[in-house]
């Protein structure tokens, strides 16, 4: 699925490894999504802010991608 926010890049399924969390991840602009449902131009949030408020790095090295891009 192409990013609704930037429309650069496509959407990872990715987890947050010391917390377990499943994510839903822009490589290109960053806006994060806490479920596939909620995928939209509005309602993302910003990695880095989203990892930070989580007391972790805002590092890609934190996520594991878990199956790529999605086919939605």
């Amino acid at each position: 699925m192409i990013c609704p926010r930037c429309e650069q890049d496509d959407v990872l399924e990715v987890r947050v490894r010391k917390t377990g969390t499943g994510l839903y991840v822009c490589p290109e602009c960053e806006a994060t999504w806490l479920c596939e449902k909620s995928i939209d131009q509005c309602a993302f949030i910003d990695f880095g802010a989203y990892m930070e408020s989580l007391g972790l790095p805002p590092l890609w090295d934190e996520l594991d991608i878990t199956q790529g891009t999605l086919n939605t």
